[in-house]
C-alpha cells in the first residue's frame, strides 16, 4: 500500500470518530435517556410448603412431633403435638376446659394469682396479719391490677347466618358468620359460674335447636370457650303422609359435613353429607315405620377418630304417618297448639330434673336438664 493510501484511511477514520463524538454529545444536549442509568426489575414470589410430620416447624404450625397425640397434659412443659401440628390442650394454655377437671385457667402455671398451677382456683386471704421477726404482712391475692374478666367464644353454624348469643338467660348481642359458618364472639361477665345459649335462623328462616353450656369465668382473664356447634335444622314439606309414602327431609348445617338423621331416637338413622352452603336433604322411604305418630331429628359430625366431634341433635320434627295430627312448637308441652300458662305450669313441674327420653316434653331444647334455657324458650314462642 502506498503511503497516499494510508494517508488517505488516516484521514477517514479520524473523521468517524469525530461524528461519532458528536452524535454522543447530541443525545446528552437534548437530554435523551443514557443508557448507563437504566435499570432492570425484578419480581419474586416466595412459596412456603408445609408438611406436617416432618419434624420441622413450619408456617401455620405450633409444633411438630412425630407420635405424640396431643393428650391432655397438667402443665406447659408437658404438653403434647397434635395430629394435626397444633398443640393439644393443657393447663396453661389460657382456655378453660372443665372436661380435664380444670377450674380456671389463666395462661400459666403459677400460684398466687387467683389460679393455681394446677389450673384449680385459689381462695384469696382475707386480711392477712404480720408474722413474727419482722415479716411482712399480706392481704389476698396479688398486687399487680387485673385484667377484664371477658369471655371469647368460638363456634359452628349455618354460613353467612346470624347468631343469638345469651349470657344467663339474657341477650348480650349477635354474631355474624363467615362462608364456613364459623364466629368468633367476645363480652364482658361476671366472675363465677354462667350459662351461654346459642342460637341461629338458617336460610329458610328456620330457627335452630338452642346450644347451651355452663362453665366457670375466672376474674381477670379472658375465658375461652370452643366447640359450640349450633345442630342442623330440619324441614318436611307435609308431615302428614300416608303409608308408604316416600318424603323429602332437609335442612341446613355447617358447610361440608356428615349428616345423621334419627328416626324416633335412633330406632333408625340415615345418613348425608351437607352441601358447600350447608344445605343438605334426603329421602325417606315411611313403609320403614309404622302408622303412628314419628319424631325426626338431626345432627352432624366432623372429623374422624379421636379428632371427631358431634353437635347435639336439633329440634325435634313431628311426622305423622297414616294418622291425623298437627305439628307442634317444642313449647306446647300439652300439644294444645298454644304456648301458655299450663305449658308453664308443666315445666315448673319438672323444673330441675333430667330431661332425654325419659322426659321429652319438659326439656325443651333437648340438653338433658329442665333449666332456665327452657323456661327462655318457651317465652320466646309464648301466645297466650
Amino acid at each position: 500500500m502506498s503511503a497516499c493510501e494510508e494517508s488517505k484511511m488516516l484521514v477517514e477514520c479520524h473523521f468517524k470518530n469525530l461524528i461519532f463524538v458528536s452524535f454522543l454529545g447530541v443525545l446528552f444536549f437534548l437530554g435523551l435517556p443514557q443508557f448507563s442509568n437504566a435499570q432492570t426489575v425484578i419480581s419474586t414470589t416466595t412459596v412456603t410448603i408445609s408438611i406436617c410430620g416432618d419434624s420441622l416447624v413450619n408456617a401455620g404450625e405450633d409444633c411438630d412431633v412425630p407420635g405424640e397425640t396431643g393428650t391432655y397434659s397438667t402443665t406447659i412443659d408437658g404438653r403434647q403435638c397434635g395430629t394435626d401440628c397444633l398443640w393439644g390442650p393443657y393447663c396453661g394454655d389460657g382456655i378453660l376446659q372443665t372436661i380435664y377437671g380444670e377450674e380456671c385457667d389463666d395462661g400459666n402455671n403459677t400460684d398466687n394469682d387467683f389460679c393455681a398451677a394446677d389450673c384449680t382456683a385459689e381462695q384469696s386471704d382475707a386480711g392477712g396479719g404480720s408474722s413474727g421477726g419482722g415479716g411482712s404482712s399480706r392481704s389476698g391475692g396479688q398486687d399487680s391490677e387485673l385484667g377484664d374478666t371477658e369471655i371469647t367464644v368460638q363456634g359452628k353454624a349455618f354460613p353467612n347466618s346470624t347468631v343469638t348469643i345469651l349470657l344467663d338467660g339474657s341477650s348480650v348481642g349477635t354474631v355474624r358468620t363467615n362462608s364456613s359458618g364459623e364466629f368468633l364472639f367476645n363480652t364482658e361477665s361476671d366472675p363465677g359460674t354462667v350459662s351461654m345459649s346459642f342460637y341461629a335462623n338458617d336460610s329458610q328462616g328456620t330457627r335452630s335447636a338452642t346450644f347451651n353450656t355452663t362453665f366457670d369465668v375466672t376474674q381477670g382473664a379472658v375465658t375461652n370457650v370452643n366447640g359450640v356447634l349450633i345442630p342442623p335444622t330440619i324441614r318436611v314439606n307435609n308431615a302428614e303422609v300416608n303409608p308408604g309414602d316416600v318424603i323429602t327431609l332437609s335442612g341446613q348445617t355447617v358447610p361440608n359435613v356428615t349428616v345423621e338423621i334419627a328416626i324416633d331416637d335412633e330406632s333408625q338413622i340415615l345418613t348425608t353429607t351437607s352441601d358447600s352452603s350447608g344445605n343438605w336433604s334426603v329421602q325417606f322411604d315411611t313403609s320403614s315405620v309404622s302408622v303412628a305418630e314419628h319424631t325426626v331429628k338431626a345432627r352432624f359430625k366432623t372429623g374422624e377418630g379421636r379428632l371427631q366431634t358431634e353437635s347435639i341433635y336439633g329440634t325435634a320434627l313431628q311426622l305423622f304417618v297414616g294418622v291425623e295430627g298437627r305439628a307442634t312448637s317444642n313449647s306446647d308441652l300439652n300439644r294444645d297448639g298454644f304456648v301458655n300458662l299450663i305449658d308453664f305450669s308443666i315445666l315448673i313441674f319438672w323444673w330441675g330434673t333430667p330431661g332425654g327420653s325419659s322426659n321429652p316434653p319438659a326439656d325443651i331444647n333437648l340438653n338433658g336438664n329442665v333449666g332456665l334455657e327452657d323456661f327462655s324458650i318457651l317465652l320466646f314462642n309464648w301466645t297466650g
